[in-house]
């Protein structure tokens, strides 16, 4: 309004000039005010949306997380080393490493394949049996199962002669224990299966062996596991097996020759899981002091040769105690030392 009346007493010319030179001023002061608003209002909402942002940081701090977080959660969830459930598991790859391991692969490229289709039966078949016995097939059992190329283990020691041309048998009824010398046997499939799942291996568990053998059933365990610990009785078997881990990438696994009736007490704070891979007339004192609290420990218990072997599996509370129950019928070959004394 103040606009106009200023106007009075100017010609016609000057007065449109005056009006269009206030009606340029009137719309620039319009702009700024615009303007202003428009700052503070972006102003207003940044400052908002930092403060949100320091709550929800203060209020959920695990959302932030780092790279070297991330990845460390990748390492513990997929254990390092072959996985021969990959595309990259080759007749090639698995030569290169038989070699490295100092043995002969013992097989042709057209039997590798034979073999692989096998497997994928095999996988099926565990599945099945865990399903039918346990009531369920733990999925990091099979995914384990998978992932361990049996072939590669599949090897008789005193002889040097490979056997992985019969790897994955893949009818149930035919699945069975080979020979690897020196009276000792790579146990057969389902069993190392079925003992696996019965101990419930977690990722923060040690684990020892008694008994190495092939060497599969501490592979097997160890793409569950943190740590695992297995201990051979027959010095040149337990020598060969020793060497054949490292080519396949598999370093969570330390293996030693000597008596398992006496355990593995150099490592401090016991273990959490215990398998016996052979058949004990009694359990070893020792298996149990080292047994944690909460641990478990699956162990044939029987006579040499002899039927009537029961599996059994022992538990150790939290407060100490030690709890134990038959589990299946079992044959196993005899555990040696100083157990037969």
């Amino acid at each position: 309004m103040f606009l106009y009346n200023s106007l009075y007493g100017l010609s016609e010319l000057e007065r449109q000039n005056q009006i269009m030179r206030q009606k340029k001023l009137f719309i620039f002061l319009i702009v700024i005010l615009c303007l202003g608003f428009i700052f503070r209002f972006f102003m207003f909402n940044s400052s908002n949306s930092k403060i949100a942002n320091q709550q929800n940081s203060n209020k959920y701090p695990s959302q932030t997380t780092s790279v070297s977080q991330i990845s460390q959660a990748l390492q513990q969830a997929s254990p390092s080393g072959v996985d021969a459930s990959l595309p990259s598991w080759t007749f090639e790859r698995y030569q290169t490493l038989m070699l490295e391991s100092g043995r002969q692969p013992g097989i042709d490229a057209n039997t590798f394949l034979a073999i692989q289709k096998r497997k994928q039966t095999a996988n099926q078949i565990v599945a099945d049996y865990l399903k039918q016995h346990l009531g369920s097939a733990d999925p990091e059992i099979l995914r384990a199962f998978n992932e361990v190329p049996r072939e590669y283990f599949q090897y008789q020691y005193q002889s040097s002669s490979s056997f992985a041309n019969v790897a994955y048998e893949d009818k149930a009824d035919q699945v069975k224990p080979w020979a690897i010398g020196w009276g000792s046997a790579l146990s057969d499939y389902l069993g190392q299966a079925y003992m696996t799942q019965v101990i419930k291996p977690t990722s923060s568990d040690v684990a020892l062996e008694i008994g190495t053998g092939s060497g599969y059933q501490s592979a097997l365990l160890s793409r569950i596991v943190k740590k695992m610990y297995s201990i051979e009785i027959i010095k040149p078997l337990g020598q060969a097996v020793s060497k054949i881990y490292k080519p396949l990438g598999y370093d969570n696994i330390e293996t030693r020759v000597g008596d398992g009736f006496y355990g593995w007490p150099e490592v401090n704070g016991g273990f959490d899981i215990i398998i016996v891979t052979a058949v004990a007339r009694y359990v070893p004192p020792a298996l149990i002091a080292q047994l944690k609290p909460n641990g478990r420990m699956i162990i044939p218990v029987g006579q040499p040769f002899k039927k009537g072997q029961v599996l059994y599996i022992y538990t150790k509370d939290a407060d100490g105690r030690v709890h134990s129950r038959k589990d299946v019928g079992v044959y196993f070959i005899p555990m040696t030392g100083a157990i037969q004394k």
